[in-house]
């Protein structure tokens, strides 16, 4: 008896032993179930790192890269400069006597390079290191195939179609109108609603913190990305920053894509 009633016990705890496993690795491997109040998950951002910590990295490449390019002596120097730093020329978007102005890609930035020589001189006169907001379509695809390579020599774009020079002040007019639509002390569905009424499309939300927010917006060929700070309290905004959109997300890139190639 004492011997069947030992034999009874050992298999009751191994039945225990097992239904207790099996309990916990239900637990573990099945997710919970949200209840009716629990408020969504937003999808994670595209952008690994925010807008704002990229800009100031850009900042200081665009610095370095027009110090190195000071060392050029003449015109066929600059190239032969951008590509032993590891730039690849996209584009020429312009070659003038007087300006030269190249797209280039390293990494995932992309800048414009604009070199003016007055009077004709063989060496720069001035030199620019710019965000690049209108890109080719060499550019774009550079951008995401670091193995891509132009099929023939590079030929500079004669219509000067993606040359930032060319849009930037109607950039920067709307640009300031946008702000004077989006002041302080307003709820966020309101600065929605501001956005829509002036004709754009909310084409991508980059962050959504309970202290921040960060859209991308598209109209025609303009694209900006438009910063508000929240005070967490209140829900309204505290600060709004309409600013050139460098990294667009791909609704984005194509609701502007098709508008400059017309020009």
């Amino acid at each position: 008896m004492k011997l069947q009633r030992n034999l009874i016990g050992i298999a009751i705890t191994t039945l225990l032993a097992s239904g207790l496993t099996a309990a916990q690795t239900t637990t573990a491997t099945t997710p919970a179930t949200p209840s009716a109040t629990q408020t969504p998950q937003a999808a994670p951002s595209e952008r690994m790192v925010p807008s704002r910590d990229r800009r100031e990295a850009m900042k200081g490449e665009k610095d370095q890269l027009v110090e190195k390019l000071r060392a050029g002596q003449n015109r066929a120097d600059y190239a032969k400069i951008l590509e032993s730093n590891g730039y690849r020329i996209a584009t020429i978007n312009d070659d003038k006597k007087d300006y030269l102005e190249y797209e280039v890609v390293k990494g995932d930035h992309s800048y414009e390079v604009q070199l003016d020589f007055d009077k004709g001189a063989a060496k720069a006169t001035k030199i620019d290191v710019a965000a690049n907001m209108w890109r080719a379509d060499a550019t774009k695809r550079m951008m995401k195939d670091a193995d891509y390579k132009h099929a023939g020599p590079l030929v500079a774009d004669k219509d000067s179609r993606y040359s930032d020079r060319r849009y930037m002040k109607s950039w920067t007019d709307e640009k300031g109108r946008l702000e004077k639509e989006l002041p302080p002390n307003m709820k966020m569905a309101d600065y929605k609603s501001k956005i829509e009424q002036q004709g754009y499309k909310i084409t991508a939300v980059n962050d959504r913190e309970k202290d921040y927010v960060e859209y991308e917006i598209a109209k025609g060929e303009n694209s900006y990305e438009v910063q508000i700070d929240i005070d967490p309290k209140t829900g309204l905004g505290k600060k709004i920053d309409v600013t050139s959109n460098l990294w667009e997300a791909e609704a984005t890139d194509k609701a502007t894509d098709k508008k400059v190639s017309k020009h």
